[in-house]
């Protein structure tokens, strides 16, 4: 570091002599940046040993929450929701960013009622579909505003909305990379948010109506013909899912009655009978690849209609991918810091 802080002297001197022009501003980062090498000289040791801890500690924590989720998964799952829940809020509010704060609020309070909703005992018939709506219009929006973002972004990689600073300033981000950045995150955060509660949500629904458990075997004998996710009896338009993992078009086994149109259900290989809407939700939206009632696996291609539907799950599963960063990595980093901090190492 002495001897590259040696070499920027040097430039400057040039400058000032008028061997070489250089702006005021461009002279005045060099002696910074001088100014910085002199007082970190001799530093490059300390850097080396706190970037392995850093590495080192971020690999041992992967193993540690790996080992949590599959011990106990609940707790594991609860502690991450409230930290990706509450972190960004605090964060938001300390560094003044409004905007953020204020969607922050209308979705905690919306949210707070479809978990009211999904929390009472006994548990409405149509409570299920409410809230498997509600996490779908989320899901949604979030993911229509990633993509907006993403496109942004990738415009302004594009060289679209960027202009060329002017001699001696320093170049700025864009509107566009902005905005961008904005709608890119907010997508992705408030897509990750609703994920995890409409899993707090799915389950609490299901075991409620005493057809499904974690372990174990139900509280409640399912009937045949009752869909265990609403527990209201199937209509007669019935789905099935073939040996290829595909859904079959529904074939009415009798007419409607009084010609109201009765809602499509679908027949796993397992033999139970759900609402279309209901056994959707509850494996898409709700994260559950398992019949509720006997825990059978089911294939979720079958319920992929089209290739959106194959983009919309890839997005899914990005999703659940960046929960790690969005909660973890910042916790890391603060304990590591604080760390550092006890140590004296800077």
């Amino acid at each position: 570091m002495e001897e590259q802080a040696q070499q920027i002297e040097h430039v400057i001197h040039e400058a000032q002599e008028g061997t070489i022009h250089l702006s005021e501003n461009q002279i005045h980062n060099l002696e910074n940046q001088a100014k910085y090498l002199h007082e970190h000289a001799g530093h490059e040791t300390a850097h080396s040993r706190m970037a392995l801890i850093i590495i080192a500690s971020l690999v041992a924590f992967q193993f540690v929450l790996l080992w949590w989720k599959k011990h106990h998964y609940r707790s594991y799952q609860a502690t991450t929701t409230i930290g990706l829940w509450l972190i960004p809020f605090l964060f938001a509010l300390s560094s003044g960013m409004k905007q953020f704060a204020s969607f922050w609020m209308l979705f905690t309070i919306l949210n707070s009622w479809i978990i009211f909703k999904a929390t009472r005992k006994p548990l409405h018939h149509m409570t299920p579909k409410l809230v498997y709506k509600w996490y779908w219009v989320i899901y949604q929006i979030s993911y229509v505003t990633g993509i907006i973002g993403y496109v942004m972004l990738f415009l302004t990689f594009m060289g679209f909305g960027v202009t060329q600073p002017k001699e001696g300033e320093d170049p700025t981000p864009s509107a566009l990379v902005s905005w961008g950045l904005k709608f890119l995150s907010y997508g992705i955060y408030f897509g990750i948010l609703g994920r995890d509660f409409v899993e707090f949500c799915t389950e609490s629904m299901a075991s409620t109506l005493g057809y499904y458990t974690k372990e174990g075997f139900p509280r409640k004998h399912l009937r045949l013909g009752v869909c265990a996710i609403c527990g209201i009896h199937v209509s007669n338009a019935i789905s099935t899912i073939d040996a290829h993992g595909h859904l079959q078009a529904p074939v009415l086994l009798q007419p409607s009655a009084n010609g109201v149109a009765v809602e499509p259900s679908i027949k796993l290989n397992c033999g139970h009978e759900f609402h279309e809407e209901c056994i959707r939700g509850w494996c898409l939206i709700g994260k559950k690849d398992m019949c509720p009632y006997c825990k059978e696996k089911v294939d979720l291609r079958a319920f992929k209609t089209n290739p959106w539907d194959t983009t919309q799950q890839l997005y899914l599963n990005l999703l659940d991918a960046l929960r790690y960063m969005i909660v973890w990595q910042p916790v890391i980093m603060g304990l590591v810091q604080f760390g550092f901090y006890m140590t004296g190492l800077k």
